[in-house]
């Protein structure tokens, strides 16, 4: 019965899989022949062609892994990059070396990640290698996502053409079936979502010198910093659309898209701040200001209002002339 059990979550999570594969090709499919060709328009299709081409990788990788993969004792499983490498019996890539300051090595293993699928060095790069590496730099195509994300909700100008229902819903479909087949493929170790919350939390690492100005965490700073410039931006198009109109106008339906894909975001950072380690900078902090911790909890707080008031601006019908 055991056996039994096992064959059907392996199967189950097999089809999964392709479904949810298939139902993001339609999309792409839907994307390339109806998207304009625009700068802002190949940027974002770029992107997301790397992520279709990320999930395939590690689908290859999970479907011919072990049954349950075994994370070895130790391993941290808020990082996910260690428990794939765990997983996919990478032993000697678990918890690499912290990279300067950074104090759970995100920089270090996003470093590693990029030498180990820079094509221009010769290294044997397997399957399970590959995809390992590629959960490393998570990060950098996080944080251009939201450069780009950002960049249009200032500019007002959306990348594409604003799907119906009908052709939106197989891209939901795909990232739910992705998630829920790699979750069974791994026996339950790589759960759904893990990808996108690991992401925000290694926001950026790999770019830059990993050296803190500061004292404080970098990839804690760094997903405080995505959120709160997110919620500026969400604010900034709301207001301007609805009284100020100081920026390019905006389409509703787009600019209700973009918002509420930037909130989702901001939810996902909420989620990431919660693995990450808390600053410990004694009384004073890193500016030697009382509370420092509660300082920024205010900031990020006060950001969220202004993006709330923002996004209610945004999203309700009509305006206010010019």
């Amino acid at each position: 019965m055991a056996d039994l059990g096992v064959v059907t979550m392996r199967w189950a999570g097999r089809l999964a899989c392709v479904l949810g594969l298939g139902a993001w090709s339609y999309w792409l499919g839907w994307r390339i022949s109806n998207g304009p060709v625009s700068a802002p328009g190949l940027a974002v299709l770029a992107l997301e062609l790397v992520a279709f081409g990320v999930a395939l990788v590690l689908t290859a990788a999970y479907w011919s892994a072990p049954f349950r993969m075994r994370v070895a004792t130790g391993v941290d499983r808020r990082i996910l990059s260690d428990v794939v490498a765990a997983g996919l019996g990478l032993d000697e890539l678990s918890a690499p070396a912290t990279h300067g300051p950074d104090d759970t090595g995100e920089v270090a293993r996003a470093r590693l990640g990029l030498r180990t699928i820079d094509p221009r060095r010769r290294v044997r790069r397997g399957l399970a290698t590959t995809a390992w590496a590629l959960v490393a730099v998570e990060g950098i195509r996080r944080m251009l996502f939201v450069g780009v994300l950002v960049a249009v909700l200032l500019s007002g100008g959306f990348p594409f053409v604003v799907p119906v229902w009908t052709a939106f819903a197989p891209l939901v479909a795909s990232q739910i079936l992705l998630g829920v087949g790699h979750w069974l493929l791994t026996g339950g170790v790589v759960r759904p979502g893990a990808r996108l919350r690991w992401s925000m939390a290694s926001v950026g690492a790999g770019l830059g010198d990993g050296t803190s100005r500061s004292g404080l965490p970098i990839r804690w700073t760094a997903t405080i910093a995505t959120m709160v410039v997110l919620n500026l931006a969400v604010s900034l198009r709301g207001v301007s659309d609805r009284w100020t109109h100081g920026l390019g106008a905006m389409a509703r339906d787009e600019r209700v898209v973009a918002m509420a894909l930037a909130w989702w975001l901001v939810l996902v950072g909420f989620t990431a701040l919660r693995i990450l380690p808390k600053p410990s900078l004694g009384y004073y902090g890193a500016t030697r200001r009382l509370e420092e911790t509660s300082t920024r909890r205010l900031a990020l707080g006060t950001t969220v209002v202004v993006a709330l008031v923002g996004f209610v601006a945004g999203v309700l019908p009509g305006g206010l002339p010019a």
